[in-house]
């Protein structure tokens, strides 16, 4: 059996823009003053370690598990506000996937839980909760998506994977399967120079054209 760990925003959903929009509200709202933040600057491209390094910064306090909290319900509600669009071809391929005994699919995301699950039942991804791992607890990228794979040993009941591959459309996500050793397959036009630029082999514009 192989493996596929989808990344979800820009690669499953259209939600790059509406998620950055509402992590900045999120801020806002928490308190943080200043605006204009490159979010693709930081050591690690999650939110959880993004919105615990300019809480802390700009409001001097410490971004605990309560203030995660309110920041994650704020972002799940400035998201819901919007219609969360696939990335065309998503809902197909992972419904061809979950009938397709050879593949195996998890999802490593650097968003939070409330906000991950709300973007997979907009396009009707139906999963165990062991296969979405999000960046709560974890800062990492790579760590997100080791643990995602481990999950799925567990939920598929298998030792090993005979390949596994990992689906994304930024340069953090090819960064991360690279260092982990993953084959990688870029999604989207938005950063393939720069995914091209970094080593990237495998090209799709959107979902429609990826089989496995």
């Amino acid at each position: 059996m192989n493996l596929i760990v989808f990344d979800i925003d820009g690669t499953l959903t259209d939600t790059v823009k509406i998620h950055i929009g509402a992590f900045r509200k999120a801020l806002k709202i928490l308190g943080v003053k200043e605006e204009g933040f490159n979010f693709k600057t930081y050591k690690h491209h999650t939110d959880s370690y993004i919105s615990k390094v300019i809480y802390e910064e700009h409001v001097l306090k410490p971004f605990d598990a309560e203030v995660q909290a309110q920041f994650a319900n704020i972002l799940f509600s400035e998201i819901n506000k919007h219609k969360i669009e696939e990335i065309k071809g998503a809902s197909q391929l992972i419904q061809n996937l979950q009938k397709n005994e050879n593949y195996g699919i998890c999802y490593a995301t650097g968003s939070l839980l409330e906000p991950a699950k709300l973007k997979l039942e907009a396009i009707g991804a139906s999963y165990d909760p062991s296969q979405l791992v999000p960046s709560n607890d974890i800062y990492e990228r790579e760590n997100i998506v080791s643990k995602a794979i481990e999950n799925a040993k567990e939920f598929y009941k298998v030792e090993q994977f005979d390949k596994i591959y990992s689906i994304g459309d930024g340069l953090w996500d090819l960064k991360t399967a690279q260092n982990l050793g993953l084959e990688f397959i870029g999604i989207g036009e938005e950063n393939e120079a720069i995914m091209r630029e970094n080593g990237m082999q495998t090209f799709h514009k959107d979902l429609t054209t990826f089989t496995p």
